[in-house]
């Protein structure tokens, strides 16, 4: 006996103050464990906030039309506008001018598609030249500079002038509209690259091209991706308001027809299709940017 407490007494109490000790950090490690919910769940989940988001602008929306709070004849409700969307809207305008809503769509998009690809790597090769070469950051990088804050409307003048009314046109507006700053970006990204990767891939012999394709490139991807999905936004705005400014064809195009023609129901079918093409594509761009950049979504 120890004291007044027998010896196996003491045992039990010593053994099971040593299974709680150990038992602690397991307990612990439990807790701080979350179990992330799955990449499907997530994605309802946003599609269901999305959907009641858009019911309730459109009850809202109704609501207000029913009681004569907004104006019907100038923004008509959804009860009338998505049966006209449905049944598809009339082609608008008169002889040359004239056109289809799937045509407008075709049209807008194929001018956004083909400037935005040129813009994106023409400004990728003069940020990496203009990175690669000093005499070409003194020179070229300032015209870029002041290039960039020019609003892609003011360039609509000479996009006319350059290449006369339609396609051509538009691409050079979307091209311009988003040079200037996405080669700025480029810049950035380039220059933002550690320094110590680039020491890691002298030490090791890589060469140049090398060093672009699996060092520099890589590392500024996560950068230049935000910036190519902030220059769609830019491109996609820049190609409406040209055709709403005098390029006669597009999405943008056919919403100033309904305007003029005093039909509503085409201006707010036109306005709806503009923010659905354009949220869908940005989804789009999202779901290659994870794709391309999966290490950036393993953390």
């Amino acid at each position: 006996m120890t004291g007044n407490r027998p010896e196996s007494e003491i045992f039990e109490n010593a053994a099971a103050e040593k299974a709680t000790a150990s038992a602690a950090p397991k307990t612990r490690a439990s807790r701080s464990i979350t179990v992330k919910p799955s990449r499907m769940r997530l994605a309802w989940s946003e599609a269901g906030w999305l959907l009641f988001a858009w019911l309730l602008i459109a009850a809202l929306w109704e609501l207000g039309a029913y009681t004569e709070v907004l104006n019907p004849r100038i923004l008509p409700p959804p009860s009338e506008t998505i049966p006209y969307l449905l049944q598809g809207p009339a082609p608008a305008g008169i002889g040359a001018q004239r056109t289809t809503f799937l045509g407008a769509i075709f049209d807008t998009l194929s001018r956004v598609a083909i400037g935005y690809l040129l813009g994106i790597l023409a400004a990728l090769l003069v940020g990496a030249l203009i990175v690669r070469y000093k005499p070409l950051r003194r020179v070229c990088f300032p015209i870029v500079q002041t290039l960039a804050p020019v609003s892609p409307v003011a360039w609509i003048p000479f996009a006319i002038a350059l290449v006369g009314i339609g396609s051509p046109a538009a691409i050079f507006v979307v091209f311009m509209a988003i040079f200037g700053s996405m080669t700025v970006s480029a810049v950035a990204a380039f220059d933002s690259v550690p320094e110590e990767m680039l020491k890691v891939g002298r030490s090791l012999g890589t060469s140049s091209t090398h060093m672009w394709t699996r060092v520099i490139i890589p590392a500024a991807a996560p950068d230049l991706m935000v910036m190519a999905r902030m220059s769609f936004f830019a491109a996609w705005m820049a190609v409406l308001a040209g055709e709403m400014a005098g390029i006669n064809s597009g999405l943008g195009y056919l919403i100033i027809l309904g305007q003029q023609m005093y039909n509503m129901k085409l201006v707010m079918v036109g306005i709806i299709t503009i923010g659905v093409l354009g949220f869908v594509i940005d989804r789009l761009l999202l779901l290659i940017q994870r794709r391309l950049l999966w290490w950036e979504y393993r953390r």
